[in-house]
């Protein structure tokens, strides 16, 4: 069992290293510049499946939608069949709460059903990618 358990963590480990390697060269420029940022964890109930045409293959249409309503630096990555993550740079709180807003209007509009969001801003939630990594879930 301890195994499985070691098995399941480090394949988590490995999935995040490019989240984790993008939040820690974030955490330095905010550091550098004096700004905040956020991290979302979004999920959504309902969802349209994956690779549903050639266009999108391998991605949620949810995951398509979000990815458009953000800004050209902000990062989405899909975790699972109907999670994702999102990193704000240069976001406050106030700014946070903006995305949130805009991500449960698109869910209404959309029919994604109900919608789990978790927050982590640096520095207030940690100030490491894992410290804000373990916020979220």
């Amino acid at each position: 069992m301890i195994n499985f358990i070691s098995k399941i963590f480090k394949s988590k480990k490995k999935r995040f290293q490019h989240e984790i390697k993008f939040i820690d060269s974030t955490i330095s420029q905010s550091k550098r510049f004096g700004y905040q940022f956020g991290v979302l964890a979004v999920e959504v109930s309902h969802s349209i499946p994956r690779g549903i045409s050639k266009i999108l293959p391998g991605k949620t249409i949810s995951f398509r939608i979000i990815e458009k309503s953000l800004r050209l630096y902000d990062r989405i990555v899909a975790c699972s069949y109907r999670r994702y993550y999102l990193v704000l740079p240069e976001t406050d709180e106030n700014g946070v709460k903006a995305v949130i807003g805009r991500i449960r209007k698109l869910a209404q509009k959309h029919g994604w059903g109900d919608v789990t969001i978790n927050v982590a801003i640096y520095p207030k939630d940690g100030d490491t990618p894992q410290a804000l990594l373990n916020k979220l879930f």
